[in-house]
């Protein structure tokens, strides 16, 4: 009975410690599986993978169904003094010359041309650069009248009629000054604020609980 006792406890002592052995000779906890750059990584025979979103794709998508203008409107008031006169033909009257202080208000409507040709999409999950043409004026600009203060006054000059064709006068030159107006430093970041507006939602619909890329503009 005893020597049967003795076997037994030889035994469990050797199971036990043939276990302790495995447990530190011949077992490894697992560690995480490595992904390779298409986002599929193996670990044991266990593959991996992670999503993968085309954001270029998406992105060319979004502009190529906009396929318009993404504008804004741009706007200034210009104040001037204008000389009005006005005289009477084959009379001896002399000319009637009249003196205002005009507020004209001037809006400027630009955008972004996405038509198809006119922009490219570049980069990945980190970065995407959208590389697109600088704005532009898209319409012809809006000169009203704001308001007037007359500071020298004309017998025969009529200044509400004389405001209003100086103020077709100055649609040329407001059209002249849009280049100009185009060149300010607010312009571009206006606009990107306006694009960036349209594609953010788009990417964080397709991202999930993804990051988005970051989104970067440049201009040819």
């Amino acid at each position: 009975m005893r020597a049967r006792t003795i076997l037994a406890s030889t035994s469990v002592f050797a199971l036990t410690a043939s276990s302790l052995y495995l447990s530190h000779s011949g077992w490894e906890f697992p560690t995480p599986p490595r992904m390779s750059p298409a986002g599929e990584g193996v670990d044991d025979g266990l593959i991996v993978r992670r999503r993968s979103v085309d954001y270029e794709a998406i992105v060319k998508s979004a502009l190529a169904e906009k396929a318009s203008l993404l504008t804004l409107t741009l706007a200034q008031d210009i104040v001037r003094d204008q000389h009005l006169e006005k005289s009477i033909a084959y009379t001896p009257l002399p000319t009637s010359r009249a003196r205002v202080r005009v507020t004209y208000h001037v809006e400027y409507p630009i955008g972004l041309n996405l038509a198809p040709g006119n922009f490219a999409v570049s980069g990945g999950p980190e970065k995407l650069v959208v590389t697109l043409r600088r704005p532009q004026l898209i319409a012809q600009p809006s000169v009203r009248l704001k308001s007037y203060q007359v500071l020298d006054s004309g017998y025969l000059v009529d200044e509400k009629t004389a405001l209003l064709k100086l103020q077709q006068r100055l649609q040329p030159e407001a059209v002249e000054n849009a280049n100009k107006l185009l060149m300010r430093r607010d312009v571009l970041p206006r606009s990107e604020a306006v694009l960036r507006r349209f594609l953010e939602p788009i990417l964080k619909q397709q991202a999930g609980y993804d990051p988005t890329p970051r989104l970067e503009f440049r201009y040819c």
